[in-house]
């Protein structure tokens, strides 16, 4: 059997040393002429040389590669999470490794994706998930710098960056009552389906009753069956908008509606929270969006600053974390609303 090639295989091949072939993999370049890179990637090209990253030591906690565990990405915001991630990380000077868990999964392919990336040894992992409990990363973040990104977390002991979801929960219902709504449908989902859902609809729900609006909770599991009945009870209760978790649930809602003939907004309004996917200004949809950019940007900025702080420490495992250990920072990004045709006044205030 012919045996695999190896660095000294290239760097014969390329008329270099091994430290350049070293380097050019490795230090990502640095300290070598761009002829000399050329070359050692057209050797390892021809000879079929792949380079092993976790070998080579790369992937150490002081190495260049970050890993990203982050949920669903067929869900646009987690696809825009996920390239925000790569454009930020790349612009750092390092790279990424990523896991995705699909949403209905309820935590376990969340925890397996975890065990899978510290199996890759990377320097710093974020966590983009929403139905993971903080006090389940805890074991992790003793073992690795990690990070939350994304998704609400005030655990003392977990560093984050996220969307402000309180804030966006009290805005939406600010912008229905402004409208003139009174009495609304919530559709609500466990907090083990996403503990992201659950807190936008609470935020949103108890503002509406500060405000004087009624809510009226609808169970959205299943999705398809979730908006029907939330179509139903608007129908039957004589409620004016439907409030969604996510807009995906919205354009749910919306194709439910057209097929029952109901008409929107006419003969009820709509709103979402997310803000990114394709084709939602066509649609007209009524959303917030997500400050996604940001968050990524800072979030990668941040693990810079846990990266250093590990290089700084004695050699070996970080301490274990205690509840005497210093208090993780949280910083949080409010999105913005996005008006849309989707949310109008109640009918009755359009005859008036």
């Amino acid at each position: 059997m012919t045996r695999p090639p190896t660095m000294e295989d290239v760097a014969r091949a390329a008329g270099v040393s091994r430290s350049t072939v070293s380097r050019v993999f490795q230090g990502g370049g640095e300290r070598v002429s761009p002829d000399a890179m050329i070359e050692v990637h057209e050797a390892a090209e021809r000879l079929g040389y792949v380079h092993n990253l976790v070998a080579s030591g790369l992937a150490t906690r002081h190495g260049r590669q970050l890993g990203l565990l982050i949920r669903d990405a067929t869900n646009p915001a987690y696809g825009h999470l996920h390239a925000e991630m790569n454009r930020a990380v790349e612009a750092a000077g390092r790279t990424l490794i990523s896991v995705t868990a699909f949403r209905h999964d309820y935590g376990t392919a969340e925890v397996e994706g975890l065990n899978r990336l510290r199996g890759q040894r990377v320097a710093g992992i974020f966590v983009g998930t929403g139905v993971t409990a903080a006090e389940d990363l805890v074991e992790a973040v003793s073992a690795v710098p990690l990070m939350i990104v994304g998704r609400p977390n005030d655990h003392p002991l977990i560093e984050s960056v996220s969307y402000d979801e309180r804030s966006h929960g009290r805005m939406v219902a600010e912008q229905l009552a402004a409208a003139g709504h009174r009495r609304i449908a919530v559709l609500n989902a466990p907090l083990l389906y996403s503990r992201v859902f659950a807190l936008r609809m609470r935020s949103l729900r108890e503002r509406c009753h500060e405000l004087g609006v009624e809510t009226r909770e609808v169970e959205l599991l299943p999705v398809e069956q979730g908006v029907v009945r939330a179509l139903d009870a608007a129908r039957e209760e004589h409620l004016t908008c439907i409030a969604c978790p996510v807009d995906y649930v919205a354009l749910d809602l919306l194709r439910a509606a057209a097929e029952r003939g109901v008409r929107v907004p006419e003969d009820v309004s709509t709103v979402g929270f997310d803000g990114m996917g394709d084709g939602l200004d066509l649609l007209g949809l009524a959303t917030v969006r997500l400050p996604i950019a940001e968050v990524a940007h800072e979030a990668v900025a941040r693990m810079g600053d846990l990266l250093v702080r590990a290089q700084e420490s004695p050699k070996g495992p970080p301490a274990p974390l205690t509840d005497a250990s210093p208090s993780a920072r949280h910083a949080v990004h409010a999105g913005q609303f996005l008006p849309g045709r989707t949310l109008g006044p109640p009918a009755e205030h359009r005859r008036g």
